[in-house]
């Protein structure tokens, strides 16, 4: 085991072991609780997502300039994902050792990081820009890399649960 992976399975102990976890998975109602806020908050990033990149595309908003339309839905956008993030850790504690062998999600983290980064770097450029500045093609682009890497994390984190997780892929820990 490298000593990253080491100190990835130590932190998805503590996670396990913490008041979080303990806290979620020992209540009856916790765990649907906070999904609730995690379903909630996807539904609304998935809506800002969509609405950005079509306008980009040129399906929607034709009239109306993308920056306008990102720094209108920006808060939202952010909002989400704050949200998202912290009941995703939340729900992770719950079975923090069991997740890092999950293939599944452990391809759910590689979408969101490249998710996360395009839309803060890339997405975030083209869509701060003047219509003019940036081509069609260009923008075509960016909203379909846009569209397929969240939906990736969308679709990572629903396989989860039909992703069995042995415990030798946790060099022998179980959960």
């Amino acid at each position: 085991m490298t000593h990253i992976a080491a100190l990835l399975l130590a932190f998805c102990q503590w996670c396990n072991g913490s008041f979080f976890g303990h806290g979620i998975r020992d209540s009856v109602w916790l765990f649907p609780f906070v999904e609730i806020f995690h379903l909630l908050a996807l539904g609304l990033l998935g809506g800002t997502v969509l609405l950005l990149n079509m306008t980009l595309l040129g399906v929607r908003f034709r009239g109306q300039p993308i920056e306008a339309l990102a720094r209108d839905v920006r808060p939202w956008m952010l909002g989400s994902i704050a949200v998202m993030l912290l009941s995703g850790f939340l729900l992770f504690s719950t079975e923090a050792v069991k997740m890092y062998g999950n293939r599944a999600f452990q391809l759910k983290m590689c979408f969101l990081a490249l998710a996360l980064l395009f839309t803060f770097t890339v997405h975030r450029r083209v869509t701060s820009a003047d219509d003019g500045q940036i081509g069609p093609r260009w923008r075509g682009l960016i909203a379909v890399v846009s569209i397929l890497l969240w939906v990736g994390v969308a679709l990572a984190g629903r396989a989860i649960g039909y992703v069995t997780t042995s415990a030798a892929s946790v060099g022998g820990v179980g959960s």
